[in-house]
């Protein structure tokens, strides 16, 4: 496909997708399920977690976890799970349990290892005996860090046969378990309580360390015979095609790449020219924050909020190299955004035109896991407890519970969630549930707060989060926010609603900051973790950017930060002391300020076709 084609192509799509009519051609398929009894037209909030992994993972396994894909879905829907270290029947003095369910899950134990891990702990298997499987069994944290390096690597063993036909073949076991548990677990009935997705992960990856993780969602149970890992798919261009040629005409699956921040500057790489729009298209969203950081900005002085949950170091080898330089800029989302507006200023395709969400990352099958109160560890690249009841932190101090992801949705099921993820009406939390909507819109009415009709007014007039705007159609930029607290968190208020402005300038991405409602009323007491005073638990603002000019190339998004409240290490810490005194070898902060990020909102000049 030509240039010319693919820019018109591009340009339609931005379109439909700004404007009434993506409202009009909503399509849901039999789906082989009831009607939802719940149907919103201004959509609803659901909450859930695409980042999933259980025993079938080789990291979580060597850690020692043993929930399965179903342990993880029905620990999603309120269900307690036993959590390492175990008894001999399984079960343990560590229980987890979420104080709400979730809306919707997706497990996505990593794709390479399958087999590997089936293998060499089936019995059975005639590669029990392997070498690489008795060290396997023998000594699980050597081989953790063994074997996900020669992953990452792209470097096979040879137990795996020829192509890695035999681990290929193994590997449809535990495909065919996630996709059973997903199945099972998907409420077809018209209550549509809970949505469950197939996904996995591809652990890409380049010069071994630097992390190019993507998480691979798909819309039904029609997916590929087995799932494309890194060593089908070295490269991202490769994971799409190979994709596209396992998928069915109803095979319909989304790309979300993850801990950018890990990526030492190659996560955003500027794909090649015939694959501009494919990248637009394949790869809608990205995980802002988890488990392992914040994605969003680099440390800058400028902005001091972007200090929120920065790991100390750049990539995953430099953990465990001492090495504790800082990340890249071009590791962060921020800058991604400003340098898809530059290409597309170049080539009328913006490759990194995505909206953003939050998931976990947990490796003890506990999705939605990520109340900072009772933190148990996730595992994912720290510690594990296989053997003894921890005497400490429950996970390295550096990481955090993680995240939710947030869409806003007509009904729960697969289809509306997943065309909600696809138009990028979503944003991300670093736990917490806030409520938040963003609109932005040419003639939005001033007094939207005190209106009743102010989310319907605001369809008709505006566009939502992950929309588009031609902003030579419009006279001003004016944006409509409503932001709520958790109502399970009765100390948390909101301090602050921000937003985040990219705009094309002479060939440069200005950046810049602006509070437009903060109220700041509140203390925190880090040796009790006591907060002191009372805040406001909802804010809402329509504000019109000063700079705006007509013909802009710009992006906003919406930052929404709540009052001081403890880390969950300071928590444990003030509870139990002596956790703390070896915890010298990373500066982590005694105090947070939750937060959501919303989906960008961008302005772009009409395109030349």
């Amino acid at each position: 496909m030509n240039n010319k084609k693919i820019n018109f192509i591009y340009s339609l799509l931005i379109v439909i997708s700004s404007g009434s009519l993506a409202n009009d051609i909503q399509h849901y398929p039999n789906e082989d399920r009831l009607p939802c009894k719940i149907f919103v037209e201004d959509k609803m909030p659901l909450f859930g977690d695409l980042h999933v992994h259980t025993t079938l993972s080789l990291d979580a396994n060597t850690q020692g976890t043993l929930n399965t894909p179903d342990d993880a879905y029905r620990f999603a829907k309120g269900k307690p799970l036993f959590l390492q270290p175990y008894n001999q029947d399984g079960s343990s003095s560590r229980i987890s349990k979420l104080k709400r369910p979730l809306d919707f899950a997706a497990v996505t134990d990593h794709a390479e290892l399958l087999g590997e891990v089936r293998m060499c702990l089936d019995s059975e298997s005639p590669k029990y005996n392997a070498l690489i499987c008795k060290a396997y069994r023998n000594f699980p944290k050597l081989s953790y860090f063994y074997m996900n390096a020669k992953a990452s690597l792209g470097k096979s063993f040879n137990m795996c046969g020829e192509s890695r036909s035999a681990c290929l073949d193994v590997a449809q076991g535990p495909w065919q378990e996630t996709i059973e548990a997903a199945e099972n677990h998907y409420d077809r009935s018209e209550n549509c309580l809970f949505t469950s997705f197939v996904g996995y992960e591809w652990t890409g990856a380049k010069y071994s360390g630097n992390n190019l993780h993507r998480n691979i969602i798909f819309e039904n149970s029609n997916v590929p015979f087995q799932p494309i890992s890194f060593y089908e798919a070295p490269v991202k261009e490769d994971l799409w095609k190979q994709l596209d040629g396992d998928c069915s005409d109803d095979c319909n699956y989304i790309v979300i790449p993850h801990n950018s921040n890990l990526s030492n500057g190659f996560m955003f790489e500027k794909p090649n020219q015939n694959e501009l729009y494919v990248q637009s298209m394949k790869e809608p969203l990205i995980e802002i924050f988890q488990h392992k950081g914040s994605s969003e900005c680099q440390l800058n002085s400028l902005d001091p909020l972007c200090n929120f949950e920065q790991l100390p170091y750049k990539d995953f080898r430099s953990k465990f190299r001492n090495d504790f330089s800082q990340a890249p800029k071009s590791s962060f989302a921020r800058d991604a955004l400003g340098e898809g507006m530059l290409v597309k200023n170049q080539t009328n395709i913006n490759p990194f035109k995505f909206g953003f969400i939050g998931s976990t990352d947990t490796h003890l099958g506990t999705p939605g896991a990520v109340d900072e109160e009772v933190f148990q560890g996730h595992g994912g690249a720290g510690k594990s407890f296989r053997e003894s009841i921890p005497d400490g932190l429950p996970d390295d101090i550096e990481f955090n519970p993680g995240g939710l992801a947030v869409v806003w949705s007509e009904e729960n099921s697969r289809t509306a969630i997943f065309n909600a993820l696809k138009r990028k009406e979503v944003y991300g939390t670093s736990g917490p549930r806030f409520l938040v909507r963003f609109f932005l819109g040419d003639n939005l009415d001033e007094d939207l707060c005190s209106q009743s009709t102010a989310i319907s007014s605001s369809y008709k007039k505006g566009v939502p989060m992950g929309g588009t705007l031609n902003s030579n159609d419009i006279s001003k930029a004016t944006l409509f926010v409503s932001a709520k607290a958790d109502q399970l968190m009765p100390d948390q208020f909101i301090e602050k609603i921000q937003v985040v402005k990219g705009v094309l300038r002479e060939d440069q991405i200005i950046t810049s900051v602006h509070d437009i409602q903060s109220q700041s009323s509140t203390d925190l007491n880090p040796e009790t973790c006591e907060v002191v005073g009372t805040g406001v638990r909802s804010m809402c603002a329509v504000w019109s950017d000063p700079n705006f000019k007509q013909g802009d190339e710009a992006y906003y998004y919406v930052r929404v930060i709540a009052n001081k409240s403890c880390r969950w290490s300071q928590s444990l810490c003030v509870q139990n002391p002596e956790y703390c005194k070896d915890q010298t070898e990373f500066e982590v902060p005694k105090f947070i300020q939750e937060r959501a990020w919303t989906s960008p909102i961008w302005l772009e000049k009409t395109l030349d076709i």
